[in-house]
């Protein structure tokens, strides 16, 4: 059911009320929690303790109102913004080939400017796909500040924040996104970009679909070259009415900034509208069905949030299937996604540190990317 505040004029009535307490909101969860034994998690700060709050507000508000996507402006970014167009129709087969769900042109931004086509340096380039439980989408611009600086500083990147299709209405389900992510990566390689010199990344939902684009790519190995690595970072992955019930119970939903209200409104836009088929429930619940691949996965959770138990798990699935490449980092302490939401809880050095690993992991010279 659409909640009723998703409707003007009470939609607009809830988002005047909603700029009009959060700060007060904010500054009595400061005060209520300058006792450490007070906090959540009593090794956090106290930027981690009103962070987390914040986004957690944020989240509820946003699942209430049903907030729209921001768009990147091509206006304001110039020849950083490009609009991506679908590729060759061979490249979406199986599970990416729909009765009325097609590929689209969609929208990416570069960071923290554009590549130019056959750049001889040969730098490397991270494909970046935020989260947003499948649901929400916040402004590009700045959303993706703070990652593609740490690609930058630590991997010696250059960033394209792709924007993919939110489940909103009927034609943007499952696999619209994923049918993205083949799109916005051969735009990358069609600009010279070899697939080695291509890193891709995603937190929680973005993550998802990372993964699932990695699936595909196994799946149908002719279509498309394998990447350098991959990072996710707080991946949903098990997207299923179980996984919302294991929440319940699970001690990180004191902890974490998600709402299972958001949880629950993602899963139920995204997933194929009908009955699931076994081959869709592959790329959904990828906890019940780990996969091989030829790329190498970095996958980091944090201790703090709710998805770390399942993160866990499916890495140990995933190190068992022969052939992987997998590299789990955990974050001490760490609610969801620190590499986009590490500058609102104070996790900005651990996002850095954990971006170190993976340039180890993928075995990436910075001395010659720099």
């Amino acid at each position: 059911m659409v909640p009723a505040l998703s409707r003007y004029p009470l939609k607009a009535a809830a988002t005047f009320a909603f700029i009009l307490c959060a700060p007060s909101y904010l500054a009595l969860i400061a005060v209520l929690n300058i006792p450490r034994s007070r906090r959540p998690n009593r090794e956090w700060s106290l930027k981690t303790t009103i962070g987390c709050a914040w986004l957690r507000v944020f989240y509820r508000f946003a699942t209430k109102i049903r907030l729209q996507q921001f768009h990147a402006n091509p206006k304001k970014l110039g020849d950083r913004y490009v609009l991506v167009q679908p590729g060759d129709a061979k490249l979406y087969q199986g599970i990416l080939e729909h009765s009325t769900i097609h590929a689209k042109s969609m929208p990416a931004v570069w960071f923290p400017k554009a590549l130019e086509k056959d750049d001889k340096s040969q730098p490397i380039v991270v494909i970046h796909f935020q989260g947003g439980a499948f649901v929400t989408g916040t402004d590009p611009e700045e959303t993706g500040q703070l990652p593609s600086r740490i690609f930058g500083d630590k991997l010696g990147a250059t960033t394209f924040y792709a924007q993919y299709r939110l489940s909103r209405d009927e034609q943007t389900r499952f696999p619209a996104a994923i049918q993205d992510i083949v799109t916005f990566y051969q735009y990358v390689l069609s600009q010279g970009v070899s697939a080695d010199n291509v890193v891709l990344s995603g937190d929680s939902a973005g993550g998802h679909l990372v993964l699932a684009f990695l699936k595909y790519l196994h799946d149908y190995k002719d279509i498309l070259p394998s990447p350098r690595g991959a990072m996710v970072w707080s991946p949903w992955i098990d997207i299923t009415d179980d996984a919302i019930e294991r929440y319940k119970s699970s001690p990180q939903l004191a902890t974490d900034f998600l709402p299972l209200t958001l949880i629950q409104w993602g899963k139920d836009a995204y997933l194929p509208a009908g009955a699931a088929t076994s081959e869709s429930d592959r790329y959904t619940s990828m906890l019940k069905h780990p996969f091989q691949s030829n790329t190498p996965i970095f996958i980091n959770a944090g201790t703090a949030e709710l998805l770390h138990e399942e993160i866990r798990d499916f890495a140990d699935k995933m190190k068992a299937v022969p052939g992987n490449q997998i590299r789990f980092h955990e974050t001490q302490h760490a609610p969801h996604d620190i590499i986009v939401a590490g500058g609102y809880t104070g996790f900005v050095k651990q996002a850095e540190e954990a971006t170190e690993v993976a340039r180890n992991f993928f075995k990436i010279d910075t001395l010659k990317t720099l």
